[in-house]
């Protein structure tokens, strides 16, 4: 119980970082990655969130999907977010289960933000354009799982001939 409150105090505080100026991005230091979201939101108290998105780091495309559940919500939506990746390290990072207290007002289309972290340290800083009839004001938790990338068909040189 104790670990859940901290997350959710945490998601608090960044959730107020996120409605600082553009030049606050320092805060959170430099950018080291960019994520393109497309999710679908279906909520009746307690909501169900699902899609999928792209992670672009070290000049490399990363398939993944997302799922997760936010409580305090009512309607259904979707939308398309692009944001930027902090406190990336290493690839491994990034997947895993995030954290935010977001809210959300839309009546045929809408606008929204979240600042997520996972238990990694990564956060993630989204702006996000929806569209529907969805009302939230709640602590979400969002899980990321990388999708397999298909790999190249690797030709074998013909085999020498004694």
């Amino acid at each position: 119980m104790r670990l859940a409150s901290r997350r959710f105090l945490a998601a608090l505080a960044l959730s107020g970082a996120w409605a600082l100026p553009a030049g606050a991005e320092t805060a959170l230091g430099p950018a080291m990655a960019e994520v393109t979201f497309k999710t679908r939101s279906a909520d009746l108290g307690v909501g169900y969130t699902w899609g999928n998105g792209v992670l672009t780091y070290g000049g490399h495309d990363y398939p993944f999907e997302v799922s997760g559940a936010s409580a305090a919500a009512i309607g259904f939506s979707s939308g398309n977010s692009v944001g930027k990746v902090y406190n990336l390290q290493r690839l491994e990072d990034f997947a895993g289960t995030y954290w935010s207290l977001s809210g959300e007002t839309t009546v045929g289309k809408g606008v929204a933000g979240h600042l997520m972290e996972n238990d990694s340290g990564v956060r993630i800083r989204l702006d996000e354009i929806r569209t529907g009839g969805r009302l939230a004001a709640s602590p979400s938790r969002l899980s990321i799982r990388f999708l397999p990338v298909p790999k190249k068909a690797v030709t074998d040189s013909p085999a020498k001939k004694d």
